[in-house]
Formats: C-alpha cells, sequence, structure tokens
C-alpha cells in the first residue's frame, strides 16, 4: 500500500513542479520549498500539449439524489482485466469550471490521465465532477486567524456516489485518491476532513485548506503545494495548523 501511494505521489511530482515556480511542499508542519524550474519553457510546451488532448474517452455521466445532480466525466483503463481491481482518481476543478456544461471541468489535471505512458504505466479509473456552484467557499478561522474551506451539500452526494461507483466498477477501495487545484484544493482538504476513511492520499494545490479534524489525518498521506507569492489564495492556511 505505501509503495502504491509513492509511485502515485512521484507521478504528481512533475505535474505541480509544472504549475508553479516556487512552491512548499507542508506535511503537517514540515516545509520543504522548491525553487525556480531551469526547464520552464518545456514544462509549459508539456502543459500546452496535455491541454490540447481529446477528452472524448471520457465518459459522461450524472450523480443525483433526488434533490441535488451533479455532472461528471469518467475515464476507465483501457483493458480493464475482470480479475483486478483499479485505483478510481478523483479531481476537483477551479471556480473558473463551475457550471453545468460537463466540459469545462476537464483542465489539465484531469487530461493528464490520457498521456499514453500514463495510462499504460497507471491504468486507473479517473472521475472529473463539475460543481454547478462553488465546491468550497471560505470564511475566517478565527482560532488560526487565517481563511478556512467549507463545502456544501454537492460534495456530500459526490462522496456517496463514490461509495456506489466503487461498488459498481472494478474499483481498488484501498486506492481511492483525491487531488485539485485552488478550489478544488479546498475541496480535498474539506473531502477528506469528512471522509478520511474513504481516500489512501490527497494532493491539494494552491487550495485554501480547513484542518479542524487533523486527528483523523494521521494516517492519510497529503501533499499541500503552493506559491508563496499567490495572492487568491493565501498560502498561510496551509502552514498553520
Amino acid at each position: 500500500m505505501k509503495t502504491k501511494v509513492i509511485k502515485f505521489f512521484s507521478l504528481l511530482i512533475l505535474f505541480c513542479l509544472f504549475q508553479s515556480c516556487i512552491s512548499q511542499k507542508t506535511e503537517f508542519g514540515k516545509k520543504t520549498e522548491i525553487h525556480g524550474s531551469k526547464d520552464s519553457a518545456r514544462s509549459i510546451a508539456k502543459i500546452s500539449f496535455i491541454k490540447s488532448l481529446d477528452d472524448s474517452e471520457f465518459e459522461e455521466g450524472q450523480f443525483s439524489n433526488g434533490k441535488e445532480s451533479l455532472k461528471y466525466r469518467m475515464l476507465s483503463p483501457e483493458k480493464i482485466k475482470l480479475e483486478r481491481k483499479y485505483p478510481l482518481i478523483v479531481v476537483f476543478h477551479g471556480s473558473g469550471a463551475v457550471g453545468t456544461d460537463n466540459k469545462s471541468q476537464m483542465g489539465v489535471l484531469s487530461k493528464m490521465w490520457l498521456l499514453p505512458e500514463n495510462r499504460k504505466k497507471y491504468p486507473s479509473f479517473v472521475l472529473s465532477p463539475q460543481f454547478p456552484v462553488r465546491s468550497s467557499n471560505y470564511h475566517l478561522d478565527e482560532k488560526r486567524r487565517v481563511s478556512a474551506s467549507e463545502s456544501n451539500e454537492y460534495l456530500d452526494l459526490l462522496l456517496k456516489s463514490i461509495d456506489s461507483l466503487a461498488n459498481s466498477k472494478h474499483i481498488d477501495r484501498s486506492r481511492i485518491y483525491v487531488m485539485g487545484f485552488s478550489m478544488g484544493g479546498a475541496t480535498v482538504s474539506n473531502a477528506i476532513s469528512t471522509r478520511p476513511d474513504l481516500f489512501a492520499a490527497a494532493i491539494n494545490i494552491s487550495g485554501i485548506s480547513q484542518f479542524d479534524h487533523n486527528e483523523k489525518l494521521l494516517k492519510t498521506p497529503i501533499w499541500l503545494v503552493h506559491g508563496s507569492l499567490d495572492t487568491d489564495n493565501f498560502p498561510q492556511s496551509n502552514l498553520k495548523f
């Protein structure tokens, strides 16, 4: 299990280095600064290529509980062996993709799994939901004196739907991962705080976090990546626990 998580994180490290010239990696108080890449031009070209990929292999779907509904796209492994179980990677989008077109949420974090080398080396289910409203809203954490995030009923619907999805697909329940950028990063922290039992690991990129249940997350590998010069989502929320 530990080896599988490390392999998953290793792949995401490469992508996150593309996203920010200066980032901070924090693990409950332990901080590592990663300074500008010498190969930024190549990184930008790689991101542009990923954005250009055709996402038609992500099938459209919708979760509903009779009151709320949530559209999503999902990628399946190229070849599913019936005797095997596969990881599920849940990707949360930023605020710019809020809507109902079931398309705008298909950014780099989702499309990177379409790369032939990733599909071959990391066969997985990839779930990209689209929230019709903000998936996380921010408020002042009076105790820590920093911004914090809180989710809504649409995240609750998604978490319950993941349980059903895992029962109906060849999904390995011990390898359900979650990742997100900006508002999606905040939603990552809300998701693992709500259901620490559900996720094997989490990656929050530039999101406002809410860690008010730290004791529940001690066994969950969490990677926080935040640009030190971010003026939209200040990194202090990920530095003060």
